[in-house]
């Protein structure tokens, strides 16, 4: 073929034919543009088929990773709320005000739950020495212990792969869940609880000798606190936080099934 086009043209020179020439040569021009035009589509559409391909699978592994996160902020929330119902129930036996904040969001904690494995059954109305530990064991207890799995999307950002998602919902949702994460429970969020928590142990251990960790020397601890204000004070701002946490760690959840559920219908629309 390229013989019969290098023929053709000095075919065309030896004739003295310019303008047929000039033709040609035009026509040879188009027909290299046209196969650069092709060769560079192939060449894309094969890109884009590799790229839909790994955003399918990354977008795969990031839904069982989110899977994982919500197991992890379950056990979490029902850990905090067990947590939260300790602090009320000392409050309550030791005659102090279990009022909430009317200024903001409380979880509701009036069920025991399925997930809950420290307290099985209703929490107590009246005293109970067993409850009572475990309340007390609870208060200067850490905030963390869910389990992110970040490398799924670590992966997705260096790889450069979270810009080739279409979905603009599912970009927005995948950004604005590991935002909310490390703002609310990462870091400093977390510590700010925690060093309340750690302050609510040390006053109850210095002022009124309870070791919140093991209470069980003490004959009756709930009897040193009754109508005592300052851990009323103590008590129901460490509620604060607790209750603080359990609502970010529930919005967190319901973000984490809201990106699944995302995932699940964009793989389905492909």
């Amino acid at each position: 073929m390229i013989t019969f086009f290098k023929k053709l043209r000095q075919s065309l020179l030896h004739d003295n034919k310019i303008s047929k020439y000039l033709l040609y040569a035009f026509g040879e021009i188009i027909l290299v543009v046209i196969g650069i035009l092709i060769a560079l589509s192939i060449n894309n559409w094969n890109n884009n088929q590799y790229n839909e391909k790994q955003v399918f699978n990354y977008l795969n592994n990031l839904s069982e990773a989110l899977n994982k996160d919500i197991i992890s902020l379950e056990r979490n929330l029902s850990f905090n709320k067990t947590r939260l119902k300790g602090i009320f129930y000392i409050l309550e036996q030791a005659g102090l005000d279990t009022r909430t904040f009317t200024e903001m969001e409380w979880l509701d904690i009036s069920e025991n739950g399925q997930a809950n494995t420290l307290w099985k059954g209703p929490i107590p109305d009246s005293l109970n020495q067993n409850f009572m530990k475990l309340a007390f064991s609870l208060l200067g207890r850490g905030f963390g212990g869910v389990s992110f799995n970040k490398s799924v999307i670590n992966e997705l950002y260096s790889t450069g792969s979270f810009s080739n998602i279409e979905n603009t919902e599912l970009k927005t949702g995948i950004s604005d869940y590991y935002s909310f994460m490390e703002q609310r429970l990462d870091g400093f969020a977390i510590e700010e609880h925690e060093e309340w928590a750690n302050e609510t142990t040390r006053f109850l251990r210095d002022k009124y000798g309870i070791f919140t960790l093991d209470i069980s020397d003490l004959e009756d601890p709930i009897t040193i606190l009754k109508g005592k204000k300052d851990v009323e004070h103590q008590l129901r701002y460490l509620a604060l936080e607790v209750n603080y946490h359990c609502i970010w760690v529930l919005e967190a959840k319901n973000k984490a099934l809201n990106l699944v559920s995302l995932i699940d219908e964009n793989a389905q629309s492909e």
